[in-house]
């Protein structure tokens, strides 16, 4: 089983950046495949099944915009 620390140590993939703003955007991911990539590096928390955006995420998804500018 890989450790929360070590996949956060893995980085920002485009992939998961793209994932975690299509929930900032309402699209439904229901995937625990799709979740659990963000939800271990604390982008999300899942609540009752529902992806909630944590502040880390909200951040990440400031800065990836800022980036694309």
């Amino acid at each position: 089983m890989v450790r929360q620390n070590d996949v956060i140590l893995e980085g920002v993939k485009p992939a998961e950046v793209e994932r975690l703003r299509e929930l900032a955007e309402g699209a439904v991911l229901s995937s625990p495949g799709q979740l659990m990539p963000l939800a271990a590096k604390g982008w999300i928390d899942v609540i009752e099944g529902i992806p909630l955006i944590t502040l880390t995420g909200r951040t990440l998804l400031d800065r990836a915009d800022h980036r694309v500018r």
